[in-house]
């Protein structure tokens, strides 16, 4: 089980999210709490963090940092309580996510999500809450596996058929190893590109968390969240999660066309949300931490334009 976690672009996230001249700053993946525990060593008197995490152990994580007065923790989906937050009329001035698996889950066989130790098929986030990955795999149509297979783990369609229809001759799955036994039974193994349970697990482990589904909601809510000149830090690790962040920015930037340094925009766009720059892990981070490898960094900054002048427009 793991005892430590190294946040991935730490400095550089911190940096971008501004953390010195912020007022409110949300950790909406809290994790082990790396990345609050940088910001409030950087946050500016008055300053205050509230970080956000469903998983319960996170909770307990969050235990410690409680006896500082400028920080609060929200236990819950990061899209619930993004919206209540934005309901309830607070405004942030800097919100980050950092996406995907902590080493405090990868690590930990109980939580099933891990493709080489064994342990209950479980991949939930809360495993408190929705359906476990085994109660997916058992039950669903093998065409649905298959689909998600495809859609959330870029598995080819026909490994992902050959893989869903094995899942279905074994059934009923419940631990880890069977699933990787299934994969490997349907696809065997491949000298380039790594264990093909990976893309599997992760595939799985989104659609049953509802993990793209929850980022669109918590971007929607963040959007609303941040006030004008708000920060929007998000660290993506595999491409569905990355494309929904590039597309959300896309989509609200009006087709702004003035230079990324100018304050304000002139050309008559409207934009909602400036781009910031795309950022890579350093090949020193890659090094010390394979983990980081696929990460990938995007930010904008919110503008003063109302939100409510866009709502018809589909951004």
């Amino acid at each position: 089980m793991a005892t430590s976690h190294s946040p991935v672009m730490l400095e550089e996230a911190v940096a971008a999210l501004d953390a010195s001249e912020a007022g409110t700053a949300v950790d909406a993946t809290f994790g082990g709490g790396g990345h609050t525990r940088r910001i409030l060593e950087k946050l500016p008197p008055g300053g205050r963090v509230v970080g956000i995490d469903r998983d319960p152990q996170a909770a307990e994580r969050a235990s410690d940092l409680l006896r500082d007065r400028r920080f609060s923790f929200w236990p819950g989906p990061f899209d619930e309580v993004l919206r209540e937050m934005a309901e309830s009329g607070e405004k942030a001035d800097a919100i980050l996510f950092d996406l995907g698996l902590s080493s405090f889950q990868i690590d930990d066989p109980d939580r099933g999500f891990s493709y080489v130790h064994d342990g209950p098929l479980d991949m939930r986030m809360n495993p408190e809450a929705g359906i476990s990955a085994a109660e997916f795999l058992n039950t669903a149509d093998p065409r649905e596996i298959s689909r998600v297979l495809s859609e959330y783990g870029d598995v080819p369609r026909r490994e992902a058929a050959r893989v869903s229809r094995e899942v279905a001759s074994r059934r009923p799955l419940s631990t880890t190893m069977d699933l990787t036994n299934a994969v490997r039974a349907a696809v065997g193994w491949k000298e380039r590109g790594g264990n093909p349970s990976k893309r599997v697990f992760q595939a799985v482990r989104i659609h049953v968390n509802d993990e793209l589904g929850s980022l669109r909601r918590a971007l929607d809510a963040a959007e609303r969240l941040l006030g004008n000149g708000g920060r929007l830090v998000a660290v993506t690790f595999q491409s569905g999660e990355d494309r929904v962040v590039k597309r959300f920015i896309a989509d609200r930037e009006g087709k702004c066309v003035c230079p990324p340094d100018l304050p304000i925009c002139v050309c008559g766009a409207k934009p909602i949300f400036r781009r910031g720059v795309v950022s890579r892990p350093s090949k020193t981070e890659v090094g010390e931490n394979p983990r980081s490898a696929s990460a990938r960094m995007r930010t904008a900054v919110r503008t003063s334009e109302p939100l409510e002048e866009h709502s018809e427009g589909g951004g």
